[in-house]
């Protein structure tokens, strides 16, 4: 009796990792013996390390619930939400797929970023679509996240709806924490001072204050070297600064997330005449939730935050319109 017990139990744990295992074929054109790792991004725990062979490398295993994680090495790597099946997760295009959850998902993913920048309804309405449709599992988290960056208010709305362990996986929880911020840093509320130490030109330290609050409008640019909308700003920035720029005006740069060897090396072949500040990193964004870059705010001289987010030819026409006043 106790061997036909035994046999049933082990048939069921069999049956059981079975149904749970799951198999990653990957493609990455890199040298042998690469090694390459299958981390889990929001509990930050190593899920396995493999080597790559003849550009190929291969993860398998179980998972009792779908996970999101990322595969490869540094920043060369791919995101993918880990479930039970067989994934495709290819390196060297930026692709995965193979599984019900990742496939949805990069679906969605694909055709959300393929709207224009002034497509904001359309692309709130498709992750709202996509939330409200699965707001039980990963694929409607990591919708709300994407969500959070075209429309706040409604991502507040159906983060309330969300079970509370999805409330908190760790792309929602930044973004509702961002979110917060920047409701304590909105248009018509006092800015918040800053210290960037050794953020001068000559390495001195330097306040937000040395500049905002002081009599004169403020735009305060966050940007880095790497960032590609950033330098596509800087020519409307720069006919804002060249128009308006004197008693009442002035334009001041802050680099974030930024090497500051790479912001110097930049400022060298970019036309930025204005003030800078180095090596911010992310003390600014923490403060006043700018958790994406190029971000552009508008100060009062009394420091009063009058506008967030400009970008384009709203840059010219909110400083034109504030010193009109």
């Amino acid at each position: 009796m106790k061997r036909i017990l035994l046999f049933f139990a082990l048939a069921a744990v069999a049956l059981s990792c079975g149904r749970n295992a799951y198999t990653i074929n990957g493609i990455f054109t890199t040298g042998d013996g690469t090694e390459v790792y299958l981390i889990d991004l929001d509990r930050e725990d190593t899920l396995g390390v493999t080597s790559v062979r003849d550009g190929r490398f291969s993860f398998s295993g179980t998972v009792k619930e779908p996970v999101y994680v990322y595969v490869g090495r540094e920043k060369t790597r791919v995101h993918l939400i880990l479930e039970p099946g067989t994934i495709t997760a290819d390196i060297d295009e930026r692709v995965c797929f193979g599984t019900p959850m990742e496939d949805d998902y990069m679906a969605f993913h694909r055709r959300f970023y393929s709207y224009r920048r002034d497509q904001r309804a359309e692309k709130a309405a498709l992750a709202d679509s996509v939330v409200m449709a699965n707001r039980d599992n990963l694929v409607g988290a990591l919708a709300l996240e994407d969500l959070s960056y075209v429309d706040t208010a409604r991502f507040m709305a159906l983060h309330a709806q969300l079970p509370e362990r999805f409330q908190h996986f760790y792309l929602v929880q930044k973004a509702y924490d961002a979110i917060e911020m920047q409701n304590r840093t909105a248009p018509g509320r006092m800015f918040t001072d800053y210290t960037v130490v050794g953020g001068n030109p000559d390495g001195s330290d330097v306040k937000l204050s040395d500049y905002v609050g002081r009599g004169k409008y403020i735009l305060l640019d966050h940007w880095a070297s790497w960032c590609g909308p950033c330098k596509a700003e800087m020519p409307y920035i720069k006919k804002t600064w060249e128009a308006f720029a004197g008693d009442r005006f002035d334009v001041v740069s802050i680099a974030v997330s930024d090497k500051r060897a790479d912001t110097e090396a930049a400022l060298a072949k970019l036309d930025m005449p204005w003030r800078q500040i180095l090596d911010a990193q992310k003390i600014p964004q923490k403060i006043y939730g700018a958790s994406a870059i190029p971000h552009l705010i508008l100060f009062a001289p009394d420091g009063t935050i009058l506008k967030r987010g400009l970008r384009g030819e709203d840059i010219y026409a909110a400083v034109e319109e504030a010193l009109a006043r």
